[in-house]
């Protein structure tokens, strides 16, 4: 054991100071992100009259979303830090008298990286999507004027469903329209209901109207009067129509699949999903490529300290790196280049890029 925790001893040294760095920066953005976020929602919260403790639940169930959102880029000004302070103190001179070359440096700080990755990972895939649900259905639920609420739509198979809103925490859905399609071209019949409660886990109509569309039919509604026919037959529990009301609530790659496979409702496009899907998975990439840039600043001249604006170079070279990433999402979201290539080209390039200065310093040198 004792051999082990020499072996990696520079691993573990390096390593902290770029956790230190990095978490340190992660709270001061967290914190000021969750300020500007209680401006904006404080009036909202109080006019429901929830008080300081509502405030709480609020910042509590925001943190998540917040901190996942500011990680990359928190890892990126917490290692050119890191390695900023590293090089000035004569550090990375000293790493590199004893034969430890830059790959070999960034070789030492891979698992860290992995290790930032993996923690924006489980934020983004399984604690964001949970407390950003709760918080919506919580929103919801004290929500004094639900029916102000903006419409909204999704699909379920070829179904188009229409909702004016929804209250009591999706249990209770006003304004319903499920427009049935055979296929992409052709309605098949059409249902209407003023309200649908949830109850006993079933979704029951009232009020609602049924016309169907057959050549042979007469195009005129008809009330629903038998009890079996005022049940609403759909995978879809009062969260699901919580997070499909919402514009841009976050998901679990679990669900996203659930919703390419069509076994339940759905809002957003393929593109959009599969291009969400493979951002996700592709996060490793995009950490190790913050390390990567960041390690341009061990080739701060020794006598230039801080008045060297190479720290300055890497920090705009890592912001046009994620501007970048960001333009190829919104591409592959709108369907006009495909998911793969939008998640990886922006590591790919840059990667190249940002490994050719490194050979090129390395041979002045």
């Amino acid at each position: 054991m004792k051999k082990l925790l020499k072996r990696y001893v520079l691993t573990f040294y390096l390593s902290s100071r770029l956790l230190a760095t990095t978490f340190t920066t992660v709270i001061i953005l967290t914190a000021i992100m969750e300020v500007l976020t209680l401006l904006e929602q404080t009036s909202s919260i109080l006019e429901r009259q929830l008080g300081i403790k509502g405030v709480v639940h609020f910042m509590m169930l925001k943190l998540p979303l917040l901190f996942n959102s500011v990680l990359p880029l928190s890892t990126l000004i917490g290692f050119l830090i890191a390695l900023t302070q590293l090089t000035i103190n004569n550090e990375i001179t000293i790493l590199r008298s004893i034969g430890l070359s830059t790959w070999g440096l960034i070789k030492k700080l891979i698992p860290v990286t992995l290790l930032l990755s993996f923690l924006c990972f489980i934020m983004s895939d399984q604690i964001t999507p949970k407390t950003e649900l709760d918080l919506a259905t919580w929103w919801n639920k004290t929500n004094p004027h639900p029916e102000k609420e903006n419409n909204f739509y999704f699909y379920s198979n070829l179904d188009i469903i229409n909702i004016d809103h929804i209250a009591y925490g999706g249990n209770k859905i006003t304004g319903l329209t499920i427009i049935k399609r055979r296929d992409l071209s052709h309605i098949d019949s059409v249902l209407i209901a003023d309200e649908v409660i949830h109850k006993n886990h079933q979704w029951i109509f009232s009020h609602a109207k049924f016309l169907q569309n057959k050549p042979d039919i007469p195009l005129k509604f008809h009330e629903l009067t038998n009890e079996k026919e005022r049940i609403w037959n759909i995978n879809l529990t009062p969260h699901t129509l919580i997070r499909l009301s919402s514009k841009s609530m976050p998901q679990s790659i679990h669900n996203m699949v659930l919703e390419l496979s069509y076994q339940q409702p759905f809002k957003m496009p393929t593109n959009y999903i599969k291009t969400t899907i493979w951002g996700r998975l592709c996060l490793p990439f995009t950490f190790i490529m913050m390390l990567i840039i960041t390690v341009l600043v061990t080739y701060i001249p020794p006598r230039a300290g801080l008045r060297s604006w190479i720290p300055i170079y890497c920090l705009g070279y890592g912001l046009l790196f994620i501007i970048f990433q960001e333009v190829l999402h919104a591409l592959g979201k709108a369907g006009t280049i495909p998911a793969p290539v939008a998640s990886l080209s922006a590591f790919l390039v840059f990667m190249l890029a940002t490994c050719t200065i490194i050979l090129s310093v390395e041979e002045k040198q």
